[in-house]
């Protein structure tokens, strides 16, 4: 449950008996870019704030609070309202205003399972049905999903993934190896080919 003071825009959480907010991954509707959502997204300031790493209150100048979710997990990001332009559309001026400052750089979105934070949307992001199945990254552990997210679906090359986290090259290797394993994806060959 949510509070609004009356005199601030401050939020304070209830205790919720669930402690994973359920979200349908963010598919965009046709036209997007043409609807009154985003434009009310990119022209409204938001006065509302994150609620816990996974969601957030949207309260855009010309508008009501509304708590959104807004979350990366395995390699989809999940929104959801609680307006009724969400409930009738699955698209809202508050889920398309977190894309927007999201895309900006004005906030930054956390991934459940690994809990890194992305201050923009990943390489590794995608849209349409070329992303993998959330089953075959169920069994990954927090750091083989983020070597398989980044080397694998983003093409990042395992030295400079390992220079940019601070690992060796050959933890990296180790876990995007058992990462493709687990997920049973084909292991790329030297020669472009599959091993």
């Amino acid at each position: 449950m949510v509070r609004v003071s009356t005199t601030t825009p401050e939020w304070q959480t209830a205790e919720s008996s669930d402690t994973q907010p359920v979200a349908s991954p963010l598919e965009f509707p046709e036209e997007w870019t043409l609807s009154t959502s985003w434009e009310r997204a990119q022209i409204e300031a938001d006065q509302g704030g994150p609620i816990t790493d996974a969601e957030r209150v949207v309260w855009l100048s010309e508008g009501d609070p509304h708590r959104v979710v807004f979350v990366l997990d395995g390699a989809t990001l999940r929104a959801r309202c609680s307006c009724d332009g969400w409930h009738y559309r699955d698209w809202c001026a508050h889920v398309a205003s977190c894309w927007w400052r999201w895309c900006t750089g004005a906030i930054a979105v956390t991934h459940q399972q690994t809990g890194r934070e992305y201050r923009t949307p990943p390489e590794w992001l995608r849209f349409d049905h070329d992303r993998p199945d959330r089953d075959q990254l169920d069994g990954l552990t927090a750091a083989e999903l983020d070597a398989f997210l980044t080397c694998e679906l983003a093409h990042v090359g395992v030295r400079e993934y390992a220079r940019r986290t601070g690992r060796a090259p050959g933890t990296v290797g180790n876990l995007l190896r058992r990462a493709r394993e687990k997920a049973h994806t084909p292991t790329p060959h030297a020669g472009g080919g599959e091993a």
